[in-house]
């Protein structure tokens, strides 16, 4: 069965032995962030996180301060999808290229969808003849999805 490009499902003692190896604390939060993400179909803001863990478990600065060291340990993605806050995403840690994609955001109800392809072939000839190289974009789409059209 084939999975989406990004499909991160990992288990309680994946997400352990993830904090273990980049020199993070096996905290319970911590834990939860790594399996929220990995079964959320859509990048998170720390918000969401916050309400899906619960008030009662910990405090939101917790949860940035967490998202803050995934990120700087490569372990998530950092996403601006134009809503003046982040979002993030597991990323894969079986797939070395970490697997390129974009995202789509309906600017009425928010529904955020995953693009899996990204070809920009034509700007790669043009980035050349101008004599870049190692080029890094980021792209990001909003619309209205078909619920709100």
């Amino acid at each position: 069965m084939k999975t989406k490009c990004c499909d991160t499902h990992i288990s309680e003692e994946e997400a352990q032995n993830l904090l273990s190896e980049n020199g993070i604390s096996r905290t319970k939060i911590k834990t939860s962030i790594l399996l929220l993400l990995s079964k959320s179909k859509k990048p998170l803001s720390a918000s969401e996180i916050y309400q899906k863990i619960g008030p009662k478990n910990c405090d939101i600065s917790s949860i940035w301060r967490t998202l803050k060291k995934f990120h700087e340990k490569g372990i998530t993605r950092e996403l601006n999808l134009g809503e003046d806050f982040f979002r993030y995403e597991l990323k894969d840690s079986h797939d070395e290229q970490d697997h390129h994609h974009h995202h789509v955001r309906c600017r009425d109800c928010g529904d955020i969808k995953q693009l899996e392809e990204c070809d920009l072939s034509a700007f790669d000839k043009m980035f050349s003849k101008l004599g870049f190289k190692k080029m890094e974009h980021y792209l990001e789409f909003t619309g209205i999805c078909s619920k709100c059209s």
